[in-house]
């Protein structure tokens, strides 16, 4: 006996890609899918029987009853699990650089796409004629807002004037003549005189003229300011959303307050009960304010020093007081300039009174079980890594959704990486100009804007960040970075932390057999040709369609 009507077939098809198989897909129910999902938890049927039953009696969608059901089943089961059952994708544009680390930095239920400063040069305008960087309205409105304009455009117009110059650079480096690519996929590179196909010839030309922008903006992106506008889109679930607003109406950030308002904006369209609750945790405001004033009071006179490696794995804990000082140092670090191991060091000649301070401002007044400290207590992975980095490679890395990391402020006070071919193209000083300005920009901005100050960091700035990692973790992040194709700078970090385990555990190192401490010119000319083969299979696919 069939297990539906001809006509209860016809209504679910609607919305699920099978009415008979045990094993189907959901269609056609977004902002609803969730409810749907919870309710059917506690019934005696299936997913399809529970949608005819309480959301379909009328044979359709009652938009206000279904909105009614979802509400009483979020109250009936709570929704911080239901929220995983239901998502949405939201597009967040024309937003800083610093704003989308405010959004990605919730790494649990999101899967972000960035517009790259790999691929894209950003010498755009928008329509006002104005290059693409954020505009803070208080510092624009204050006496500092002629500086801000005059730096900006200046670092920008630098960045633009020098897209054409390196792409020449790497042109006499490697000519389109002297080019040489594996086109066809068959392991043997070839110019472009060996091309004998037109739609070989138009490849290896896209391959080579792509070869040379990336290189270019590889080198060209170290100029450009966090204040940069750009995009991104993201899907993720409820319950991810929801933690995000809250963040971001939380953060010290002005803009990622108000991004926050807007998404919440569009997200009420969309999955309104899922984000109902999104609002200023006052709980961890209250923390942040308290940890940012004791740490300055406790480290005040104490200068921050440097590694010898700018990556430098943390030695393990050898007891249980060696851990709770970690936990204590973990507390304070997002809130110093100082490097983990130094605060490790202040923190173990600390009285116990002190120490237990800190855990009191740290953890602040819990009066709900939401109110959840922050990510110090994560601390004790197998490896820690106190790094100080180029701020692009950290925005490479830092999205790793199964490691912890914690920053510091972002500043172009710890100083400026230029990139190799910019120096050997000879613009240096051109480089150093624009991180010279920014710093002079960042010290006017800091007193009165103090979050406003970091727009001025570079991608080239030096950024001081933690992260915490399992082996798994680390084989997956150290062979997936250290692919020819990725940037110089962030393949340099990985190498450097994979030497850093070989070091302390040999054979820990040697799982991670496909981490590649190889250098690379001309890396991403093999993935693009690489590209241009798949690309001719999917072609060819196309045609034997048509």
């Amino acid at each position: 006996m069939p297990r539906f009507t001809p006509e209860e077939v016809q209504l679910l098809s609607q919305y699920v890609t099978d009415t008979e198989s045990d094993v189907f897909a959901v269609k056609n129910l977004a902002g609803i899918v969730g409810a749907v999902y919870a309710r059917y938890s506690r019934a005696p049927g299936g997913f399809r029987e529970t949608l005819l039953k309480e959301f379909l009696k009328t044979r359709q969608i009652d938009a206000v009853r279904a909105q009614d059901l979802i509400a009483r089943v979020l109250v009936a089961y709570g929704d911080d699990s239901v929220g995983e059952l239901e998502g949405a994708h939201v597009s967040f544009e024309n937003i800083s650089v610093a704003a989308t680390k405010e959004i990605e930095d919730r790494r649990i239920g999101g899967s972000p796409i960035e517009q790259s400063t790999r691929y894209v040069f950003y010498d755009q305008r928008d329509a006002d004629n104005n290059f693409r960087y954020y505009r803070d309205p208080s510092v624009l409105a204050s006496a500092h807002g002629p500086t801000y304009v005059e730096t900006m455009d200046f670092i920008f117009s630098t960045y633009c004037r020098l897209i054409e110059p390196m792409q020449n650079f790497y042109r006499a480096l490697k000519s389109l003549d002297e080019a040489e690519y594996d086109i066809n996929g068959d392991g043997v590179k070839e110019k472009l005189a060996d091309c004998k196909e037109e739609a070989d010839r138009k490849a290896f030309t896209r391959t080579y003229a792509s070869d040379i922008r990336t290189k270019a903006c590889d080198s060209l992106r170290a100029l450009l300011p966090i204040a940069t506008k750009t995009n991104v889109g993201i899907f993720g679930n409820g319950r991810f959303f929801q933690t995000v607003l809250t963040y971001c109406y939380s953060s010290a950030l002005p803009e990622a307050r108000d991004v926050a308002a807007k998404t919440q904006a569009a997200l009420d369209r969309i999955i309104p009960h899922y984000v109902k609750r999104a609002k200023p945790n006052e709980y961890a405001i209250a923390n942040r304010n308290r940890m940012r004033a004791f740490a300055a009071e406790l480290f005040a006179g104490v200068a921050p020093r440097r590694h010898d490696d700018n990556v430098h794995l943390v030695d393990r804990a050898a007891s249980l007081a060696e851990e709770d000082d970690l936990m204590l140092a973990n507390m304070l670090y997002p809130y110093l300039r100082h490097p983990l191991t130094q605060i490790q060091e202040v923190v173990r000649a600390m009285t116990d009174a002190t120490k237990q301070k800190i855990v009191e401002a740290y953890v602040g007044e819990r009066t709900t079980r939401r109110d959840r400290p922050g990510r110090a207590l994560e601390s004790g992975y197998p490896y820690t890594f106190d790094m100080v980095t180029d701020f692009g490679s950290y925005k490479d890395l830092e999205r790793h959704r199964m490691m912890t990391q914690e920053r510091q402020k972002f500043t172009p006070l710890l100083g400026f990486t230029v990139p190799a071919d910019l120096k050997t193209a000879g613009f240096e000083a051109d480089a150093l100009e624009c991180a010279a300005k920014a710093r002079a920009l960042y010290d006017l901005l800091a007193k009165d804007f103090p979050e406003q100050a970091s727009y001025a960091t570079l991608h080239g700035s030096l950024v001081r960040w933690t992260c915490g990692m399992n082996d798994r973790e680390a084989m997956h992040l150290i062979e997936l970075r250290t692919t020819p194709q990725g940037h110089p700078q962030y393949r340099k970090v990985c190498q450097a932390m994979h030497r850093a385990i070989a070091k302390r555990s040999p054979w820990r190192a040697a799982l991670m057999k496909f981490a590649d401490h190889n250098e690379y010119f001309w890396s991403r000319g093999d993935a693009e040709a690489h590209q241009r083969v798949k690309e001719k299979a999917l072609d060819a696919v196309a045609k034997t369609k048509e």
